[in-house]
């Protein structure tokens, strides 16, 4: 938040490479992407949400295909696949540990809902990934990215929680383990956003989201050593098929690393890079 304010009252004329309104969706699109998928938490159960929570791979590569122009290649959808079982054994994993028939669930009102707000949460935060791709590939602006993205998503998700949760935040018992909880994840969240802005620069959002999936097991891990719940063994063999989904996945060239620059430099009327050296 600080970098676009320190710019404006450095360099007077500085003006946004990036119009204000394209970070305003994103930021949007990040705060609702991610609050649809914790709200479907309240309604269907963590199998449910870890396995739905998929669905933004395949709607990533879809506009990535769409808007950046990615080329995916056999063994893209082969690591996808490998994710994707993986994912499938943590869940089932899941399910055999606590004993719950997923059958019954699915067909629960509440968890239908629980599950439909869990795909387009989903769907939304996929298109966030996207956007961010595309802002943070187009011009050698990141600082700015993350300043204004920040400030936007400040506003929106206080206004949201005010609107929404005012009262649970006001009923809050403010212990000092709360706050220290509540610090870290903030700073753990400003960690994430920092790096998932280097890596977009050269990656791409649909291996973003693959190694993602590994989260699932990480936080099964810190279950099972913070609120000492039962670990079992198929979550090391769906861990094993992620990695190795990931591992093939690099494998291969980035798909929209030089396809979507060059779509960029075309479409802003910069095309000196793509004619031939003189002599």
């Amino acid at each position: 938040m600080l970098d676009p304010i320190m710019r404006f009252r450095r360099q007077r004329d500085y003006k946004l490479e990036i119009p204000w309104w394209q970070y305003l969706l994103l930021a949007f699109a990040d705060v609702e992407g991610n609050f649809l998928v914790v709200c479907a938490y309240k309604y269907t159960s963590i199998s449910s949400v870890m396995l739905l929570d998929c669905f933004t791979i395949p709607v990533v590569m879809l506009l990535s295909t769409v808007f950046l122009r990615a080329k995916y290649t056999r063994s893209h959808f082969a690591a996808v696949l490998f994710c994707l079982v993986g994912i499938s054994v943590l869940v089932v994993s899941d399910v055999i540990r606590s004993q719950e028939s997923m059958l019954n669930a699915s067909w629960d009102v509440s968890a239908l809902y629980g599950d439909f707000l869990c795909l387009f949460g989903s769907a939304v935060y996929a298109c966030s990934n996207v956007g961010q791709e595309y802002l943070v590939k187009k011009e050698n602006r990141r600082m700015e990215f993350l300043g204004m993205v920040g400030f936007f998503g400040f506003l929106i998700s206080s206004l949201q929680a005010i609107y929404f949760e005012g009262e649970v935040v006001r009923a809050v018992d403010w212990t000092w383990p709360s706050v220290l909880c509540l610090l870290g994840y903030i700073i753990t969240l400003f960690f994430m956003y920092t790096s998932t802005s280097i890596f977009l620069t050269t990656g791409d959002a649909a291996v973003f989201n693959l190694s993602l999936l590994t989260s699932d097991f990480f936080a099964v891990v810190a279950a099972k050593y913070l609120f000492n719940e039962e670990l079992s063994s198929l979550y090391f063999v769906g861990f094993s098929f992620i990695i190795a989904g990931v591992w093939v996945y690099n494998r291969s060239p980035p798909p929209t690393t030089a396809s979507c620059r060059d779509a960029f430099d075309v479409q802003d009327g910069s095309i000196d890079r793509l004619l031939p050296a003189g002599p």
